[in-house]
C-alpha cells in the first residue's frame, strides 16, 4: 500500500480537515486546525506532504520522525499542526488496515469510558449571563465544565478585572451547585503578578484546575504560581513539542498536562506526554476545542494512558457557531449520522471508547466538500484593555 494523495479542506466553523488516500482505496482522516492561522497550516500540510507521497503508510513512526528530522527548521504551531494532521490520518489508516481501534495499537485501553468536560459561556460575559449559560450546559448533561476565569488584565490591574472574575465565578457556582466541577481558564490573559492574585482570589469556588495562568512564554514562573495555591495548575495548549512539556515537568510547574493532539504533532507525541505524566504522578487532560476528528484522536490516547483523566469536549462551544447552518448541531455536521451515538454522555458525564477500527469515526466527506466550497475565515478575537492597550485574548 502506498500513499497516493493528501486532500485538505477548510470548513466552518474554523476547522482544517484532511484525508490521506492510498493506491488501494483506503482512506484515513486527520485534522490540521490552527485557530486563526488555518491557511498557513494548510500550506504546510502540502509542503510536508510531499515527503509522504508514494510511501508505505504502515511505517508510521519512521515516516513521521523522518519528516521531522529531515527539516532543519521544525517545531512551532504551524509546522507541528500540519505534521499532526498527517500523523493522525496515518494512525486512522493503520487502525483500519489492522482492523483495530487506535487505542489497541497503542497498547490497549486501561479504562472503560472517558470523562469529559464542556465549555460554558463566552469570553467576557457578565455574571448573570455566565450563570445562565453554565446552568444550560449542566441541564444538557455535563457534570464538569470550564469557563474563562477573567477578562484580559493589565500588568497590575486597576480596572476591576479581579472583582469581575470573582463575581462571575460566584454566580456560576450558585447556579450549578457544588456537585458540578468548574475549571477556570486564565487563557494566558494575566501577567505574573495578576496571575498570583487571581489564583488566591478564586480559590473560594473550589476550582477543578487553573488552566494556563500565564502564556507559555512565561512558563518559568509556573512553579512560583503553583506554590501559592492548592488548586492544580494545568497548561499545554500552546506548547508544541514533548521537550517543552518535559521542561515544565522538570520544573514542577504543572500538575495537569494539556497537549493539543494537533498542535503537538499528533497521537504519538500526545501519548509520549501521557507517559511523561504517568512517570511523574501527574495527570493528562488533552486540550481539544477542535473538531470530532481531533477529539477522537485525543480520546484514544486518554483511553490507554494511566495518567489520562479528563478530556475537553467542544460540543456547544461558542466558537463553533461561526458559519453554522441548518438544523444539525455544528459539532456533528460532518459526522456520519450512524456515529452520533458516540457522543451521547452517560449520566455521570462520560463518553464511550470506540472499538471500531482506526479512529472509530466516519465522516460524511460529501458534506465536508460542500462546506469547503463556502469557505471559512476565522480570526482570533481582538480585545483591548480599558486604556486602549491591545490584549492577548
Amino acid at each position: 500500500m502506498r500513499i497516493e494523495r493528501i486532500e485538505t479542506v477548510q470548513v466552518a466553523p474554523r476547522w482544517g480537515l484532511l484525508r490521506i488516500l492510498t493506491d488501494e482505496g483506503a482512506e484515513g482522516y486527520g485534522e490540521y486546525t490552527l485557530e486563526g492561522q488555518l491557511a498557513a497550516a494548510e500550506a504546510a500540510v502540502h509542503e510536508l506532504g510531499e515527503f509522504f507521497l508514494g510511501r508505505d503508510p504502515s511505517r508510521l513512526k519512521a515516516l513521521v520522525r523522518a519528516c521531522y528530522d529531515r527539516n532543519f527548521y521544525h517545531g512551532g504551531a504551524i509546522y507541528m499542526s500540519a505534521l499532526g494532521g498527517i500523523e493522525i490520518a496515518l494512525w486512522d489508516l493503520a487502525g483500519k488496515a489492522a482492523g483495530q481501534p487506535v487505542h489497541r495499537l497503542l497498547g490497549g485501553r486501561v479504562r472503560d469510558r472517558v470523562k469529559v468536560y464542556r465549555w460554558a459561556g463566552g469570553n467576557n460575559n457578565p455574571p448573570e449571563m455566565a450563570a445562565r449559560e453554565a446552568a444550560a450546559v449542566v441541564a444538557a448533561g455535563a457534570r464538569a465544565l470550564k469557563m474563562n476565569a477573567c477578562p484580559p488584565l493589565a500588568a497590575i490591574d486597576t480596572y476591576g478585572g479581579i472583582r469581575l472574575a470573582v463575581d462571575r465565578l460566584r454566580a456560576v457556582r450558585e447556579a450549578v451547585g457544588w456537585d458540578v466541577e468548574i475549571a477556570l481558564d486564565f487563557h494566558g490573559r494575566c501577567n505574573v503578578p495578576m496571575a498570583r492574585r487571581l489564583a488566591k482570589a478564586l480559590e473560594f469556588g473550589n476550582p477543578l484546575f487553573y488552566e494556563e495562568p500565564v502564556r507559555p512564554d512565561y512558563n518559568r514562573w509556573l512553579p512560583d504560581i503553583a506554590a501559592i495555591t492548592h488548586v492544580p495548575i494545568a497548561t499545554g495548549e500552546r506548547m508544541c513539542t514533548v521537550a517543552e512539556f518535559s521542561d515544565v515537568v522538570a520544573a514542577r510547574g504543572a500538575h495537569i498536562l494539556q497537549p493539543d493532539v494537533v498542535h503537538v504533532g499528533g497521537i504519538s507525541n500526545t501519548a509520549e506526554i501521557g507517559a511523561l505524566a504517568e512517570a511523574n504522578g501527574i495527570a493528562l487532560a488533552p486540550h481539544c476545542p477542535l473538531s470530532p476528528v481531533a477529539f477522537m484522536a485525543s480520546l484514544h490516547v486518554v483511553a490507554q494512558c494511566r495518567a489520562g483523566w479528563i478530556l475537553e469536549w467542544a460540543k456547544g462551544i461558542h466558537y463553533n457557531t461561526a458559519g453554522a447552518s441548518g438544523d444539525v448541531d455544528p459539532w456533528l455536521r460532518y459526522v456520519d449520522e450512524r456515529d452520533w451515538p458516540l457522543f451521547e454522555p452517560d449520566a455521570e458525564g462520560h463518553l464511550p471508547i470506540p472499538e471500531t477500527p482506526g479512529l472509530g469515526l466516519r465522516l460524511n466527506w460529501k458534506e465536508v466538500e460542500r462546506a469547503a466550497r463556502a469557505g471559512v475565515q476565522w480570526r482570533d478575537e481582538t480585545m483591548y484593555l480599558p486604556d486602549g492597550t491591545l490584549a492577548n485574548w
